[in-house]
């Protein structure tokens, strides 16, 4: 493997990763309340771009696959486990709140100002999703710098990444 360095999307990749970053950060400093519906869709939506640069998926089809494979990336025993036990964070979050505008057949509730145990709690017993938006950031921001740290330091594919982005207008 190669390190990011000497990639032509090198910074390309740090400037998405500053824009993502800064926009949920903004947006959650807002001195109204935050629009807790979009932060969480927005969220979503970006863990499904790592996911199809960690996984060289450029090609349309793959949203489930990229969305699960960085999602396990942001806590790599937690969320693995709710899809060992068919819980369905793709269907029921990502998809329900792009294409439903709800959190798909469960009980749930977006919060912008508490803190969970994890960005995305689910509660079998009560059938109950719980997203809590700065948990979640905060996963994904955590996420994100391993996934680019590990680009610097070769234990992440650079080849892959260049395989999603390569035919693509340059980014940010």
């Amino acid at each position: 493997m190669r390190a990011i360095k000497n990639s032509k999307y090198h910074d390309s990749v740090l400037n998405v990763k500053k824009f993502m970053f800064e926009d949920i950060d903004r947006t959650l400093s807002l001195k109204t309340k935050a629009p807790n519906f979009l932060l969480a869709l927005g969220l979503c939506c970006y863990t499904e771009y790592w996911g199809k640069l960690k996984l060289g998926q450029g090609q349309n089809g793959m949203s489930r696959s990229s969305f699960e494979a960085f999602l396990d990336h942001l806590d790599h025993k937690y969320y693995p486990r709710l899809k060992a036990q068919d819980v369905d964070i793709y269907k029921d979050i990502k998809c329900g709140l792009a294409h439903a505008y709800l959190i798909e057949g469960k009980t749930s509730s977006i919060d912008t100002i508490l803190n969970g145990n994890h960005g995305i709690d689910y509660d079998s017993a009560s059938n109950q999703y719980m997203f809590f938006v700065r948990t979640y950031f905060m996963e994904f921001k955590a996420g994100v710098n391993k996934y680019i740290h590990g680009l610097e330091t070769e234990t992440e594919s650079v080849d892959l990444l260049e395989q999603c982005l390569n035919g693509r207008p340059m980014l940010i």
